[in-house]
């Protein structure tokens, strides 16, 4: 029988992908072989097991539903506070805690209020202007001889109007 000669130097070679072969002496020659090398172990053509690929497509699937999630909320909450929804779904998306920073800025905005409606029969000129004690008594009589105050309520607003004077 004949001894075991050191392996060739095509046994310390790389192929292109970096991996070096797997040498066996068969007791007359050294054979190389790549099989079994960058794959998952099912040899060259066999690619990863099937598990994996479900895993990962799901991953992903789970990745981009939490995405479109978390982008609609922030939009809402943009809406709802009058903020710009594009700059909300910037910071979300961009943000290391955008969501978190979407929501606070929306919730501590102020918002505009509406504005106060006038009194029935005040014009838009007069409304803001404060009237007189005068103008006052002669709408509590209106209200009076309408039937919308009863007495009672008329003395007591009589009295009050009369006393800030």
């Amino acid at each position: 029988m004949m001894s075991e000669p050191p392996p060739p130097g095509k046994c310390f070679r790389m192929n292109a992908e970096g991996e070096l072969p797997t040498c066996t002496w068969d007791g007359q020659r050294w054979s190389a072989s790549y099989d079994g090398f960058g794959d998952f172990g099912g040899g060259a053509a066999a690619g990863p097991p099937s598990g994996f690929v479900a895993l990962l497509v799901l991953g992903l699937l789970v990745g981009l539903g939490l995405t479109v999630w978390r982008v609609m909320l922030a939009r809402q909450v943009a809406r709802q506070s009058g903020m710009s929804e594009n700059q909300a779904t910037a910071v979300t998306l961009l943000g290391d805690n955008g969501l978190e920073a979407t929501y606070l800025a929306g919730n501590l905005r102020i918002r505009p209020t509406a504005e106060p409606t006038p009194a029935p029969g005040a014009t838009a000129a007069t409304a803001p202007v404060p009237r007189t004690a005068e103008a006052r008594l002669r709408e509590l009589q209106e209200l009076r001889d309408e039937g919308l105050l009863t007495p009672e309520e008329y003395d007591a607003r009589r009295t009050a109007v009369l006393d800030s004077v």
